[in-house]
């Protein structure tokens, strides 16, 4: 089978993923909108990273309205109860996250529930060996479709009848952190309701109204990063922005004259300037891209803030890159690229975002779907201190019952973010949660880490190449998670799913052959895969060596996108 050009497969891990991750700018001018949100269903409020949370992976439908207002509870967790959940702020290594209750296990505290042996897995019915239980039919549908362990937890027993609150019998299974309720009168797609345990669980005197405008709020969820923003670049970029001593730095530039010389030198912190040891020629469109402009940092580099300078011989025009080198190790550090980001990064609704994690600055596309036609669909974005700014009307377009929405990210921290697209008549609401981190930023002179249980091959690429991507160790037939990694710091997470083959591989009966474009980035790649019931992980890495980087056609996203699902995808 012929290699799979990265620009038809992931766009070149540059198309895909860098489309999106280059089309910078800023947000619009927003008008800002209260940080809370007040429900007078129960009269409490939401804010902060719980809101964030809510909103992204069900609201109403799955977790009910707040029944109290944040609190801090003996555990010292920030806490709030909902009528289906309780939200708890927990710290994951430098950032806090929010987590569930075990809501299930408090309410059947002291019942014991009978085991099941294995069975064999249908579409119907699942076998799940961590609580040697079995989840079936619709129960089954929206415990997979609606967010799955991370949600409701494992079931902790199989369906059982159970005589509710109404008085009435009714088939119920019950959940780490939920119970799940069947009726059989209601209209199909909503026999299965969740129960309102957290009504049953919430201590009465924390269930008080509150006024529209409470006391309490969520601490903001900090910038994990050490350094204050680059300065903005004019009519260019430096890639990787970021970097220790040894990282070689490419520079893109517009708005020269066609076919003029361009003069290049960098500044460095102290205001001294360097001889960049490159020349330029613009191009028809003005630019010097694909001339593969670079400079790289010697190991004696002062750290600080560097700008990568250049200007039209004839024509005097100036553009100015910024970037910065540091010792300091979380940016570009191996141990990182691994890093799962989805976990903790739910959505709501038909639709997904690309990238779901990029550095500050990148542009974020929220595709999203079961729209009526030709209705008006407002979008917005909520941040880690629970803000909420509408997005410009420009920047959402609109394709039959589908809605595209550009985030730009200009200006703003490191932190958990979430998209929101609304549709006007029919209520209809997606969102997706996406976070601003340079954890995964991998430039050149970034350590590569170690493969588990796959490799690429060769490891170190060259433009023009082929790398082969091949892994083992998963499940026969096991549906996977995928996701990709870049040397811009760009994270994305493939709504479809791959499936291992017969022999828990990937890369072997469909071949995974991935060819290096002249635009790729230079620097480490992450491929991996993880099994969607096992937990086992597939991790491939391989770098690309300095080299140019043409025009990307941001309009071409998500076709490019779904074409590298696509070739992803083993045979079945």
């Amino acid at each position: 089978m012929a290699a799979r050009p990265l620009h038809r497969l992931a766009a070149p891990l540059a198309g895909v993923v860098l489309a999106l991750a280059l089309l910078l700018g800023s947000l619009p001018a927003l008008r800002a909108q209260s940080d809370v949100h007040f429900f007078p269903e129960t009269q409490h409020t939401l804010r902060g990273a719980f809101r964030v949370f809510w909103e992204a992976n069900g609201d109403v439908e799955i977790f009910g309205f707040p029944i109290t207002e944040e609190f801090t509870a003996p555990n010292g967790r920030i806490t709030q109860w909902f009528e289906r959940a309780r939200f708890e702020l927990a710290q994951g290594g430098s950032t806090p996250v929010v987590e569930l209750g075990n809501l299930g296990l408090e309410f059947t505290q002291g019942r014991i529930f009978p085991k099941s042996p294995p069975i064999q897995n249908t579409a119907d019915r699942r076998y799940i060996p961590q609580t040697q239980t079995i989840i079936q039919y619709g129960f089954k549908e929206i415990w997979e479709t609606r967010g799955a362990e991370r949600i409701f937890g494992f079931p902790i027993s199989n369906e059982i009848q159970e005589q509710l609150e109404s008085g009435r019998w009714h088939t119920v299974q019950y959940f780490e952190k939920a119970r799940f309720e069947y009726w059989p009168e209601f209209a199909p797609g909503r026999r299965v309701l969740i129960s309102n345990l957290g009504r049953r669980l919430a201590p009465p005197a924390l269930q008080a109204p509150a006024p529209p405008q409470g006391p309490t709020a969520t601490p903001p969820l900090p910038a994990p990063t050490p350094f204050p923003p680059l300065p903005r670049s004019i009519n260019a970029r430096v890639t990787p922005e970021i970097g220790p001593p040894g990282t070689t730095f490419l520079l893109t530039a517009s708005g020269f004259v066609a076919g003029e010389r361009v003069g290049i030198w960098v500044t460095a912190p102290n205001q001294a300037t360097f001889d960049a040891g490159a020349q330029a020629t613009a191009d028809n469109r003005g630019t010097i891209e694909g001339q593969n402009v670079t400079f790289t940092a010697d190991q004696n580099a002062a750290e600080g803030v560097w700008s990568f300078n250049a200007r039209g011989v004839s024509s005097g025009r100036e553009a100015v890159g910024y970037f910065r080198v540091t010792r300091i190790a979380p940016v570009g550090d191996p141990g990182r690229l691994g890093r799962v980001a989805h976990d903790q990064l739910g959505r709501q609704g038909d639709g997904f975002i690309v990238p779901l994690a990029a550095p500050p600055g990148a542009t974020f596309t929220l595709l999203a779907r079961g729209f009526q036609s030709g209705e008006e669909v407002s979008a917005w974005i909520t941040g880690p201190t629970g803000r909420s700014a509408p997005i410009d009307p420009a920047q959402v377009r609109r394709d039959g019952t589908t809605a595209q929405v550009t985030v730009s990210t200009g200006g703003l921290a490191e932190g958990v973010y979430s998209a929101v697209a609304r549709g006007q008549r029919s209520g209809v609401t997606v969102a997706a949660a996406f976070s601003l981190t340079r954890d995964f930023v991998a430039g050149p002179g970034t350590p590569m880490p170690d493969n588990n249980r796959g490799s690429a091959t060769p490891p170190d690429a060259q433009p023009g190449g082929v790398v082969q991507i091949r892994g083992e160790g998963l499940r026969p037939g096991e549906p996977l998670e995928f996701w990709i990694t870049d040397p811009s710091g760009a994270y994305v997470l493939f709504p479809d799913t791959p499936v291992a083959d017969n022999q828990g591989r990937v890369g072997y009966s469909s071949p995974l052959d991935l060819q290096i474009q002249p635009d790729s980035l230079p620097g480490v790649y992450g491929v991996h895969f993880r099994g969607k019931a096992s937990g086992e992980r597939v991790d491939v890495y391989f770098s690309v060596t300095a080299t140019t980087r043409a025009a990307l056609d941001p309009d071409g996203v998500i076709r490019q996108f779904r074409a590298f699902a696509a070739a992803a995808s083993p045979a079945r």
